[in-house]
């Protein structure tokens, strides 16, 4: 008897199943959005040291502390293109909720790992909340090459943000885990920072991904922005910005090719001339006109 994947690639999905996601994606990304409002706002009373989202990165700066302002801008954009995820699981096109249903497992694990790190981040488990991390990196990892050619506005809410998120955030929670404010710890972050542009650049020049390179864009934006107001006197912000700028340039010149109908080398994309057997059918309609 075969064993059901939830993870596998799918030319159609049964009933029941589009059935169960269409109830978990909505939930768990409830979960999320209900989590994330109450924890902005308030502390977590079941411990004493207990901080809301953004005030636990105010209370520990690190070389990777991100500007609150434009993260929480980006998580507002984030979750509200995910509801255009879940509407296309609703789609009357079926190519389109086949599409959709691919990743529904791997979407609804983010937002359980999401939830959980809210849960253990605000209390100030640390280490709890960075293996929530890592484990949410494998899963988008294994969705962003697994489930390509996704439909724009499922590519992005469902993989691209989430991923470019994860990456950010191992970062900023691993900085804070080992307490990475002295001057060792910012030279070692110096380096480590660039370990982001080749994560970067390497995925949006090798899938040509705009999508995945403007989130990331966002994200060093606010990387950039906080390390220049912590330190002005300092390489982290440099570093920071000319990410951010190259990520830009990146995103913006493979809008232009899609645009334009060329490949990443900017030259134009040709399509294939049919073959002999696909165009028998149509010399066979000709001759019957």
């Amino acid at each position: 008897m075969a064993i059901y994947n939830p993870f596998a690639r799918r030319e159609s999905h049964s009933r029941s199943s589009l059935s169960t996601y269409r109830v978990l994606v909505p939930l768990s990304w409830l979960l999320v959005v209900v989590l994330g409002i109450y924890y902005t706002v308030n502390s977590p009373h079941d411990v004493k040291h207990g901080h809301k989202i953004f005030n636990q990165g105010h209370t520990h700066i690190t070389p990777f502390s991100l500007n609150t302002t434009i993260t929480e801008i980006y998580w507002v954009l984030l979750l509200l293109t995910q509801l255009s995820y879940v509407y296309h699981l609703f789609s009357n096109d079926a190519a389109i909720v086949n599409a959709a249903a691919n990743v529904g497992t791997h979407f609804i694990l983010n937002n359980l790992f999401t939830a959980a790190w809210i849960l253990l981040w605000t209390r100030g488990h640390f280490w709890g909340s960075e293996i929530m991390l890592i484990a949410n990196y494998v899963n988008q990892h294994a969705a962003y090459w697994r489930h390509r050619n996704l439909p724009t506005f499922v590519h992005l809410s469902a993989v691209a943000g989430p991923y470019a998120w994860t990456l950010i955030a191992l970062f900023w929670n691993g900085a804070v885990a080992v307490n990475s404010n002295s001057f060792p710890a910012r030279i070692v972050a110096n380096i480590f920072i660039w370990l982001i542009f080749a994560f970067g650049s390497t995925h949006i020049m090798a899938t040509q991904d705009d999508l995945l390179g403007y989130c990331l864009t966002f994200l060093t934006l606010a990387l950039a922005v906080k390390q220049l107001a912590i330190k002005v006197i300092a390489l982290q912000w440099i570093f920071a910005f000319v990410i951010f700028a190259v990520f830009l340039v990146e995103s913006i010149y493979l809008s232009s090719t899609k645009y334009y109908g060329r490949d990443s080398l900017f030259c134009r994309i040709v399509e294939p001339e049919p073959t002999d057997r696909e165009r028998e059918p149509l010399l066979n309609n000709a001759a019957n006109v």
